[in-house]
């Protein structure tokens, strides 16, 4: 998706989309254009190619218009944004929200709205026989939108060994029904192997499985890092493979025994593969400082965040500081923008919703954060430590139009 046009139809939005709404509105004698006005923030849209001081008009849930100037008079509610930096509502594309089944699962809305992330992705928390339970007691209760990658093992991730504990529990045949039954919440398949040497055989017949069931629901594959070349191989357009920057003790990662990156991770753009970043347990400073110094750097970021993640012990935090790492790895801050918005929506379909954008039409999710000029102590997941020179703050949270968080100095 190489120009705006294309990725506003891939979100599904157009540029007069909004225009509807608009008129219905308008012809409303004396009634205000706007339920929500966003005024004076500098807009960064990686989607649209847009970074510039703009205001935000919303009505009815969408983005109703992104321009200079907007009359306050002509909206409901203004939100006051100078100064500020005004983003597509953030999706984090691999968190653990099982809350309560899932090993060291959290609650959705504390991994989502309460930490500016509008849309998350659970990492195969569910699988075919728990993911029912998934649905009816997290996505349909959670305010944050909360979507799936089903878990080749029919228990998911309930044990840390779901996928080796018994080959009976990787069913393909299950996997599919349940895909099939909620395509528009489960975005992908989540192959959650070892990718060590002695579980490679294994993790070739997991990873056939999963493509089985790949190819029969048109969902793509989420593999966890792997070197053996048959698992890498069996990727195709469309698949991510996750957590690059992995430490010994938690798996392989891109650099091989000479020390380079592998040619097989240098080529996976051109065979239409993502890569995600995924925290967690999965991030070594000597190697993700080694690749960046190469301008090496995933697609996407996300966090992985389950109980033992979390402030104030866990490494991880949240999106905003794995962002900030990632701004301390040389990113620009629209850089690491594009990575939780754009670039997400770009590798998963969202169920069909207009997401990652503020282009008119789409649905109304937004991010107010402040970029700040303070030492920042940012831990990989050693607990080595790094001082960052800026931090991300969350100010205002929105969702589908409504304010659901502020900080509180907001």
């Amino acid at each position: 998706m190489s120009s705006r046009r294309d990725f506003l139809r891939h979100v599904g939005v157009t540029l007069a989309a909004a225009s509807p709404v608009a008129a219905s509105l308008q012809a409303q004698s004396g009634a205000p254009t706007y339920d929500l006005l966003i005024k004076g923030g500098r807009v960064v849209d990686p989607g649209q190619g847009l970074s510039a001081v703009r205001d935000v008009g919303i009505a009815q849930g969408k983005v109703l218009r992104v321009d200079a100037n907007i009359p306050p008079g002509q909206a409901r509610q203004v939100i006051e944004a100078s100064g500020k930096f005004v983003t597509p509502g953030w999706i984090d594309m691999h968190v653990h929200v099982f809350d309560g089944v899932g090993i060291a699962s959290i609650d959705a809305d504390a991994a989502g709205v309460q930490r500016g992330v509008t849309t998350v992705v659970d990492g195969g928390s569910a699988g075919a026989t728990t993911f029912p339970g998934f649905r009816k007691h997290i996505i349909e209760r959670a305010d944050t939108s909360v979507y799936a990658l089903l878990n080749i093992s029919a228990i998911g991730f309930v044990v840390t060994t779901e996928s080796y504990i018994d080959p009976k529990l990787i069913d393909p045949d299950a996997a599919t029904r349940v895909i099939t039954a909620n395509r528009d919440r489960i975005l992908g398949i989540k192959v959650r192997i070892d990718g060590r040497d002695e579980t490679a055989d294994q993790d070739v017949e997991i990873m056939r499985r999963g493509r089985v069931v790949s190819d029969a629901t048109g969902v793509p594959i989420l593999m966890h890092w792997a070197r053996d070349t048959r698992l890498v191989a069996m990727l195709k357009a469309g698949d991510v493979i996750t957590h690059p920057f992995n430490p010994p003790r938690a798996g392989p990662d891109l650099f091989g025994p000479d020390g380079r990156i592998m040619a097989q991770f240098l080529d996976l753009p051109k065979r239409g593969i993502f890569t995600d970043f995924s925290h967690g347990g999965h991030l070594l400073w000597a190697t993700a400082e080694k690749a960046a110094k190469l301008g090496w750097y995933p697609d996407i970021i996300s966090t992985d965040l389950h109980r033992a993640h979390v402030a104030p012990n866990g490494n991880v935090v949240d999106l905003a500081t794995t962002m900030a790492k990632f701004m301390y790895l040389g990113l620009s801050f629209d850089q690491v923008v594009e990575r939780v918005t754009a670039r997400p929506v770009k590798a998963l379909k969202f169920g069909g919703a207009a997401i990652g954008t503020l282009a008119p039409g789409a649905v109304a999710d937004v991010t107010i954060c402040d970029v700040v000029d303070r030492p920042i102590r940012l831990l990989d997941s050693t607990k080595d430590p790094r001082s960052g020179r800026q931090a991300i703050d969350v100010v205002t949270t929105i969702k589908s139009g409504r304010v659901v968080a502020k900080s509180a100095t907001s």
